[in-house]
């Protein structure tokens, strides 16, 4: 019965976001309690869920307020404008080559496998470019997909020391056994990035450079005072230094001194300072709602049991004479499932399963582990469980109904074609 409720919240809550039919934060907070409710669970064990939930999502949506907040100070500033003209001016009418350079700059930016840094880096950098370009931002998110699921998989990310741990490997040496399928990730994630550029072409982007070129002169004539310009560079650098840093600091405590200073010195009267917080302010709180929305869900899924009670439902419905080649077919689903599951049930709960039933037959656990890593990870970022999936969307002003409207048809199938990649060049047994 609980994964019956739990399969049933999840398709209800991904129509409702997908065809917009209730403002994310109202979907997030409604239909968890409801299915909480249904599921048989009293008002203190739903308030417990409840508070559990908020805890984990209270740092993300302090990093969420100020690094938004940060970011849209410095393109009023026009920190970003001479980037933009660069690269504009050098790819021309050429979109393919943002794409690339979207890719390039993901691959680097995910370095410490934080995916909240990550867009954090890449999304400020190329949203004014893509609205130059005519680029919908939807797209430059889909574009970072296949980047960002191919440096998630470093020794030092989560999912990996997730899988790791689960395995009873060291992280260094599951990476290494799935080297030559995190090749196969690399080939699809340009692949993904040139459909995309194929796609935003068919909607116009190309002629969307030309009906913005007013807009590129009016960008070169902004008037920045040069002292300023370069303080915000310098201050920009270093808070980015500082991301990278495993500093023994929460990362929003460097963005909230960052957007301190930066406000201080870009505006120096406290009027000027009070009316920017109330617009920077603004432009945050809605998706702040939707991320503490989100800690209602998370909190009602896994700690009303939901999630664990969906991993055994979806072993327990496979026919038997599948169980020799059951991690295989899993991994054809295996984005879908990460998006329902989240990534901490699709590793601790259903990995371990699905090596118990397979390993009588031969597979090793570290093959099975290898195979959920290198398909479900393109489904990370656009999972609307994943919080950091959160501030990239805040950054590009896209709904995660929308992100996952573009992304999915994209991410899904380059997950089945590195699945079959992999098992042919035999990191995958089938």
């Amino acid at each position: 019965m609980l994964a019956l409720i739990g399969f049933a919240l999840m398709i209800i809550l991904m129509f409702a976001l997908i065809k917009e039919k209730m403002a994310p934060p109202l979907a997030f907070i409604l239909l968890p309690l409801i299915a909480a409710a249904l599921a048989g669970f009293g008002l203190e064990e739903i308030a417990g869920f409840i508070k559990t939930g908020m805890n984990t999502m209270l740092s993300t949506a302090i990093l969420f307020i100020f690094s938004i907040s940060y970011f849209t100070m410095m393109s009023d500033a026009g920190l970003f404008d001479p980037i933009i003209n660069f690269l504009i001016k050098r790819a021309g009418k050429n979109v393919a080559t943002i794409f690339v350079a979207i890719v390039l700059t993901t691959f680097v930016a995910h370095l410490d496998g934080s995916g909240a840094t990550t867009f954090l880096i890449v999304v400020p950098a190329f949203l004014p470019i893509c609205k130059r370009m005519g680029v919908r931002p939807q797209a430059l998110l889909a574009a970072m997909c296949g980047a960002y699921g191919v440096m998630n998989l470093v020794p030092w990310g989560g999912p990996t020391m997730r899988a790791a741990s689960v395995v009873g490997v060291e992280a260094g040496d599951l990476y290494g056994f799935m080297i030559p399928g995190v090749v196969c990730l690399v080939i699809a994630a340009f692949a993904i990035a040139i459909v995309v550029s194929m796609i935003e072409k068919k909607n116009g982007a190309e002629a969307g450079a030309h009906a913005q070129a007013t807009d590129d002169a009016n960008a070169e004539k902004k008037e920045t005072k040069k002292g300023v310009y370069y303080f915000n560079l310098v201050l920009t650098l270093v808070m980015l230094v500082l991301l990278f840093r495993d500093l023994p600091v929460p990362l929003y405590s460097i963005f909230m001194v960052a957007f301190a200073i930066g406000l201080i010195v870009n505006f120096p009267n406290a009027k000027q300072q009070n009316k920017k917080i109330k617009e920077y302010g603004t432009n945050a709180m809605v998706m702040t709602m939707t991320l503490f929305s989100v800690g209602i869900f998370m909190g009602v899924i896994k700690d009303s049991g939901m999630v664990e009670a969906m991993a055994n439902a979806i072993v327990g419905v496979l026919p038997a004479a599948i169980a020799p080649h059951m991690h295989w077919f899993m991994c054809l689903f295996s984005v879908p499932l990460l998006m329902i599951l989240g990534t901490d049930a699709f590793y601790y709960a259903l990995l371990p399963i699905i090596i118990g039933v397979v390993e009588p037959f031969g597979v090793t656990p570290e093959t099975v582990a290898a195979a959920f890593l290198l398909t479900a990870t393109l489904g990370t970022p656009i999972s609307p469980s994943v919080a950091a999936t959160y501030v990239g969307l805040g950054l590009a002003d896209v709904s995660i109904g929308e992100h996952i409207k573009y992304s999915l048809r994209l991410v899904w199938p380059a997950s089945i074609a590195v699945l079959i990649m992999a098992t042919l060049i035999g990191v995958i047994k089938f």
